[in-house]
């Protein structure tokens, strides 16, 4: 399992978004507005302009791929986990193929090597995973938007959430049925997960909460329009590593 955290700090939450995505769908914008002073009628052509920008914003990212995703720009402070247990905390600078570099703790570009990477995680969500670990399976949560892929080995994919894995297999709820999958029918398990949040978006949401609603981002993630990356979490022609993850030392 992948359980890091930065030097002195507590794991951080990685739900913050859609824990405000949540509380204003049951508290309701009438009452945002309200608390806030702002006319229900400038308040709404905001939102929609916001929300018009977020589709944008979507369509203009579409077609990239994972590595366009995590290596093109990313505006979003990741946690790199080196299978040392060497653990740096910064964004990619540039990336290809084989290897990447990223900003260090002094803000000097650290290079490495994409064999020498475990994982790739914002607070402990992972973005990318260089084992095959049955328990990273068992331990994921999917939020909105999120799902898992399984490829059997006759050819077959299927996508849904997990209702439950067990040592031996996996339920996978698609549509209105579950199903029980063995894991010695299963080739791969991908999750597809929601792009990571840029730093922009966590600074409003911890340090102004309400003013969310005007960031296009929140929008994009709250409809899934912001994009998934397939993070590999399970490969059977891949040794398995159950072992839990740990930063011993920080660049």
């Amino acid at each position: 399992m992948f359980e890091t955290s930065g030097p002195g700090e507590a794991p951080p939450s990685d739900s913050l978004p859609l824990v405000l995505v949540t509380t204003f769908a049951s508290t309701g914008i009438d009452n945002l507005i309200e608390t806030k002073g702002v006319s229900r009628y400038a308040m709404r052509n905001l939102l929609i302009w916001a929300f018009a920008a977020a589709m944008l914003a979507s369509f203009r990212a579409e077609g990239q791929t994972p590595q366009d995703t995590l290596a093109g720009g990313t505006d979003s402070t990741l946690r790199f986990v080196q299978r040392d247990g060497t653990c740096i905390e910064g964004k990619i600078l540039k990336a290809d193929a084989t290897s990447m570099t990223v900003s260090g703790l002094a803000g000097k570009p650290i290079y490495l090597q994409k064999d020498s990477l475990l994982g790739i995680l914002q607070a402990n969500t992972v973005f990318y995973s260089g084992r095959s670990s049955w328990a990273d399976v068992a331990a994921v949560t999917l939020h909105a938007h999120e799902a898992l892929v399984l490829s059997l080995k006759s050819g077959k994919k299927v996508k849904g959430k997990p209702s439950s894995t067990t040592p031996g297999g996996i339920t996978v709820k698609h549509g209105p049925t579950s199903t029980l999958y063995s894991k010695s029918e299963i080739a791969t398990i991908d999750v597809l997960r929601i792009k990571p949040a840029t730093d922009n978006l966590k600074f409003i949401a911890q340090e102004a909460p309400w003013l969310v609603i005007f960031d296009p981002e929140f929008y994009s993630r709250a409809t899934g329009l912001w994009g998934t990356i397939p993070v590999r979490l399970y490969d059977a022609a891949q040794p398995e590593d159950e072992t839990t993850v740990e930063c011993k030392t920080w660049r």
